[in-house]
């Protein structure tokens, strides 16, 4: 699916904010959240449309690591769901646009190699479980995508793939992605369960409050599935 934006702009600046169609995987930084997964999917001299899940709001700032031109910084300017569109502070430039569109091309194409790592999502299938579970784990771990994609050998847009719901590891994969996590295959497939979910939140707020010497009932623990 093809995400677009439109930006109002004056005739003078048309040129010069003309949006090219992408789909990046880069990372980016706000506020906490020094690693966070980001996919571009348009970009301009002046914005770029992104997609992550972390619970950005307009006016926010973002780092964003982009080829060539490095760590940039951007404003949000309009939020719907997973979708942000930003504004740069510093216009970019024709060269880091270019490099940007190239990198783009090179990820399409190695996304569309790393088709062997990965099993279609059957018609009318849910991977939301699978999605959730690997996304949690990956982070109770102390793991990056980057990381997982590292280890077992697969693309880095694999990985972003198997935690959007888009794909999921063949059997192979999957074994050696619970390995990794040092848990057993079921783990990854269940439905979490509530009680399972309430007694590791209790564990987790007992322990930041040891560890930050507060009262348990002062720690407030918000879980995103």
């Amino acid at each position: 699916m093809v995400i677009s934006a439109y930006f109002e702009s004056s005739p003078k600046a048309s040129a010069r904010a003309e949006r090219r169609k992408l789909m990046l995987e880069v990372r980016g930084a706000h506020a906490g959240a020094a690693d966070l997964p980001v996919t571009v999917h348009n970009i301009s001299a002046t914005g770029l449309l992104i997609e992550c899940d972390a619970p950005l709001a307009i006016n926010d700032r973002i780092d964003i690591d982009l080829p060539h031109a490095g760590l940039v910084s951007a404003t949000l300017v309009w939020v719907s769901g997973p979708m942000f569109g930003c504004q740069f502070d510093t216009a970019l430039s024709p060269a880091a646009l270019s490099a940007a569109q190239l990198r783009s091309a090179i990820e399409v194409e190695s996304r569309a190699s790393s088709e062997d790592d990965s099993a279609p999502v059957p018609a009318g299938g849910n991977t939301s479980n699978f999605a959730a579970n690997l996304k949690r784990l990956r982070m109770a771990k102390g793991l990056s995508q980057a990381d997982v994609a590292e280890q077992l050998g697969v693309s880095g847009p694999s990985i972003s793939g198997w935690e959007k719901g888009r794909a999921r590891p063949k059997e192979d994969r999957l074994s050696d992605l619970a390995a990794l996590l040092g848990i057993p295959v079921s783990q990854l497939l269940v439905d979490p369960q509530p009680d399972m979910i309430k007694d590791l939140i209790d564990t987790s707020r007992d322990q930041i409050a040891r560890a930050t010497g507060v009262a348990p009932d002062r720690v407030r623990i918000i879980v995103e599935f």
